[in-house]
C-alpha cells in the first residue's frame, strides 16, 4: 500500500476520473457515470449516474444566499451537462491536494482543499437558524473520495464516516481551535465530503477494520493534512502572524507523520 501525494494544482488524471482547475472551479469528471453520496449543496443525498463533481472558489464575502444557483450558472459556463454534484469553498482550488491508497487492485483517492475561515468544534453553540438568520461565510474543508469498485449504500456512508474522522484526526494534529470556544476543533462549520463509488464488484463494508477503510482513511489522512498546510501557510503569509484558528502545538503539528506515507 502506498500514499502519494500530487503536486498541488496540477491536472491529475487516474483509472477512475480526470481532475483539473477550470477557472475557479476544481472539476472532477468520471469516466464512467457513478454513484456519489455527499450532502454537497447541489445535488447532494445519492445520486447515480452523476458524471463530474465540482469544487467551486468563491469570494470570503460571498452572500451564500442561493449556491444552487450559482454552482448551476458555473457547471453551464463551464459546459457541463446532466447529473453533477456541486460543492462550494473560499479556499483556493488550485492547491488542491490529492492522495492514493493502493492495495493489489483496490485503489481509493481522496481530494482536498482546505480553508480555516469558520474553524469550529462539534456541539458549540449555532448562531444560524435556516430562513432566519444571514448565510454563513464560506471556510471549508471539502472532501472528495473515489474507489475503484463499487459500493453498497451502506459501505459508501460507512466510507464518509472514514473520511471524517480523518479530518478530525488530522485537526487535532494542527493543534487547530474552534475560533468561538477555543476547544479543539473537529472541522470548520460548512465541511462537505462526497464518495463516488466505482463499478464491478459490489463491496459490502468500509470500517476500520477493512482494507477499504484503511486505504480511504489514509488517502485522507495525506490529502487534508496537505491542504490544511497550504491553507495555514497562506494565513500566516497575508496576515504576518498565526491564523485566527491558532496552532495550539508550535513546530510539531505541522510535521507529517511520514508512517502514513509508506509502504506497508
Amino acid at each position: 500500500m502506498t500514499a502519494a501525494v500530487s503536486r498541488k494544482g496540477h491536472s491529475t488524471s487516474t483509472e477512475i476520473f480526470e481532475c483539473q482547475v477550470v477557472g475557479e472551479t476544481l472539476v472532477v469528471k468520471f469516466r464512467r457515470p457513478t454513484h456519489v453520496v455527499s450532502w454537497a449543496p447541489l445535488n447532494g443525498g445519492m445520486r447515480t449516474h452523476a458524471s463530474h463533481i465540482i469544487n467551486h472558489c468563491v469570494a470570503d464575502d460571498f452572500k451564500c444566499e442561493d449556491p444552487q444557483k450559482t454552482l448551476r450558472q458555473v457547471a453551464s459556463r463551464i459546459g457541463i451537462k446532466g447529473t453533477f454534484v456541486g460543492m462550494m469553498t473560499a479556499a483556493d482550488v488550485s492547491k488542491y491536494s490529492m492522495a492514493r491508497g493502493v492495495h493489489q487492485d483496490l485503489r481509493a483517492y481522496a481530494i482536498a482543499t482546505a480553508g480555516c475561515g469558520n474553524v469550529a468544534t462539534v456541539g458549540e453553540t449555532g448562531a444560524y437558524v435556516e430562513g432566519e438568520s444571514q448565510p454563513i461565510p464560506p471556510g471549508t474543508i471539502n472532501l472528495i473520495v473515489a474507489v475503484n469498485y463499487g459500493f453498497t449504500h451502506e459501505a459508501m456512508l460507512e466510507a464518509i464516516a472514514i473520511a471524517t474522522e480523518a479530518k478530525v484526526r488530522v485537526m487535532y494534529e494542527f493543534g487547530l481551535t474552534s475560533r468561538t470556544t477555543g476547544q479543539p476543533a473537529t472541522g470548520t462549520g460548512t465541511d462537505c465530503v462526497a464518495v463516488a463509488s466505482g463499478h464491478d464488484r459490489r463491496y459490502l463494508y468500509c470500517g476500520k477494520h477493512t482494507k477499504w477503510g484503511e486505504l480511504i482513511g489514509r488517502a485522507c489522512l495525506e490529502s487534508i493534512r496537505e491542504a490544511l498546510r497550504a491553507a495555514i501557510s497562506f494565513e500566516q503569509g497575508e496576515s504576518g502572524r498565526e491564523p485566527n484558528a491558532r496552532l495550539a502545538k508550535k513546530g510539531t503539528s505541522t510535521k507529517r507523520n511520514d508512517s502514513f506515507g509508506r509502504p506497508l
